[in-house]
């Protein structure tokens, strides 16, 4: 879960960026949750677990690592949800443009 301000539910922040970046920001976001997620969850691997927990704590970050992994769910939740919005009416695939079929002019 994302760590709520005092006053910022009453502030806007807007981005700009392009296509490209976006989408290399979103993978990054899911392979740091994957990531993230596997060393947590796991189990087997406490030497990786404890030592994360303790950077998070020396850092002064407000999260613990499980609710780190909880935090980048919502924001890869977040992000998907406003480019959905974003592109309303726009559609996945121009007739002969990124079909998926190589002859018929996909990239």
């Amino acid at each position: 879960m994302l760590i709520p301000r005092a006053g910022s539910d009453y502030q806007a922040a807007q981005v700009t960026l392009d296509a490209g970046h976006a989408r290399d920001i979103m993978l990054m976001l899911l392979d740091v949750h994957a990531v993230l997620d596997h060393i947590y969850l796991d189990g087997t691997r406490p030497q990786a677990t404890s030592p994360a927990q303790s950077w998070l704590h020396e850092s002064a970050s407000p999260y613990t690592l499980p609710g780190l992994i909880d935090a980048l769910d919502e924001v890869i939740s977040l992000l998907c949800r406003a480019e959905r919005q974003a592109f309303p009416g726009i559609p996945l695939a121009t007739p002969g443009h990124g079909t998926g079929d190589p002859g018929r002019g996909s990239f």
